[in-house]
């Protein structure tokens, strides 16, 4: 399992340190709120970032390089817009814990909630004005070409 993981950790890897160095270069923290730019009522979006290890099984250095500077593109453009509230890689789904509940008794189980080989990989909130929008910047999101985006407003936010 070790060996199929090293090409889906090394991209995201590279993802998370895209992100990393783009909030140095910005000033911007990418678990900031909201941009003070934006203006206008607006509503707050997850986009889950799906993908299937085995579609980065064999991505070659050069189409990687392509797909940071996509990336970097892609944050930069949310940054800048004011949209983005946060953004993440999340670990590999081999590593996630289920907790549920069974016969009344809490259960902890090791592995992905997902069936299949889809995984969640990242998400980004986002802050706009409604699905429209929500659903344009998934569209423009390199790693739809490589998984889909599931777009989820929130509906209810207690802070």
């Amino acid at each position: 399992m070790l060996a199929r993981r090293r090409p889906i950790a090394k991209f995201y890897f590279g993802i998370y340190e895209a992100l990393r160095q783009l909030s140095v270069e910005s000033g911007f923290s990418t678990l900031a709120t909201r941009s003070l730019n934006q203006q206008g009522p607006s509503m707050k979006y997850l986009l889950l970032c799906q993908i299937q290890p085995a579609s980065f099984a064999d991505v070659s250095p050069d189409t990687e390089a392509q797909m940071m500077a996509s990336m970097m593109a892609y944050n930069q453009q949310l940054i800048q817009a004011g949209v983005l509230v946060a953004a993440g890689q999340l670990a590999p789904a081999d590593t996630a814990q289920r907790v549920f509940t069974q016969k009344g008794r809490i259960k902890t189980e090791e592995g992905n909630a997902l069936t299949g080989d889809t995984q969640i990989g990242g998400y980004y909130l986002i802050d706009v004005p409604g699905e429209t929008e929500a659903t344009g910047w998934a569209a423009k999101c390199p790693l739809v070409h490589m998984g889909s985006l599931e777009v989820r407003k929130v509906a209810y936010a207690p802070i």
